[in-house]
């Protein structure tokens, strides 16, 4: 029965960390962002432009999709299924970037992919409910992730978006203003978005710490680092003679594609 892969009962095995599914869900979404990032450089513009509405509508579909997923099981709860969480965040917010094309909103998509989704990616929250290939589940969320790297490969090399030191500032910012507003959700609805509530129910990175609240305080701490080191390839490009790279708002800004 078909039904039986969109239920809320999983398939099989329970998801392992690391396992063949895992690796080969990340690499899939590698090999998508490159191919995504080769094709935006090359495609005369009509296909680049059917490039970015086509990556648009992939993000929009799998953020509608999680929801219906939820909703046609009974399971949607303001307490766990807003688009809160980092990664639920992003995926909307690159679909706004693409259809925009804001290097504003770019800024804080570049680090959240990069720094939160890869965190994501790497300690998937299939672990806690045990979804695994062939489920909805797993193929949403590779997808879902997988979108937000699509969205920025296409930035990246279509419209020569790029982060700055600028940027890192205000992308953390950004991302601190938003767990303030998360927090006050999360005291009115009992959640846990963005674990600053509690830590996840499976093994992630916050295990190691400490306790509430004060893991929260590594967690900005390693965010803070994270951030810089998903901008160090651009500042070592920028101190490389001859590198040409440009940042935002510096010089003019390639034509409409």
């Amino acid at each position: 029965m078909l039904s039986q892969y969109f239920g809320l009962t999983p398939l099989g095995p329970p998801f392992v960390l690391f396992s063949p599914q895992h690796l080969l869900g990340i690499a899939a979404v590698i090999v998508a962002a490159v191919a995504v990032a080769l094709a935006a450089a090359r495609l005369p513009a009509r296909p680049r432009a059917a490039l970015r509405w086509g990556l648009a509508a992939f993000c929009v579909a799998n953020w509608l999709g999680w929801d219906a997923w939820q909703l046609a099981n009974g399971v949607w709860s303001p307490a766990y299924s807003l688009p809160l969480q980092l990664c639920t965040l992003s995926v909307p917010v690159a679909a706004l970037m693409l259809a925009t094309r804001s290097r504003r909103i770019f800024e804080p998509l570049y680090f959240w992919c990069f720094a939160g989704a890869t965190q994501a990616l790497i300690t998937p929250d299939l672990q806690a409910a045990g979804y695994s290939f062939p489920h909805f589940r797993y193929w949403i969320f590779f997808t879902s992730h997988g979108s937000i790297y699509l969205a920025v490969a296409f930035a990246v090399a279509a419209w020569g978006f790029r982060p700055t030191w600028g940027s890192l500032p205000r992308a953390f910012l950004i991302t601190n203003l938003l767990m303030a507003l998360v927090g006050l959700v999360n005291w009115l609805t009992g959640g846990n978005y963005m674990f600053i509530a509690r830590k996840p129910e499976y093994p992630t990175l916050i295990d190691a710490l400490g306790p509430w609240p004060w893991y929260i305080i590594g967690l900005e701490l390693i965010g803070l680092v994270a951030f810089t080191l998903v901008y160090l390839p651009y500042a070592l490009r920028d101190r490389w003679p001859g590198s040409g790279v440009r940042g935002p708002g510096s010089g003019p800004r390639p034509p409409p594609r």
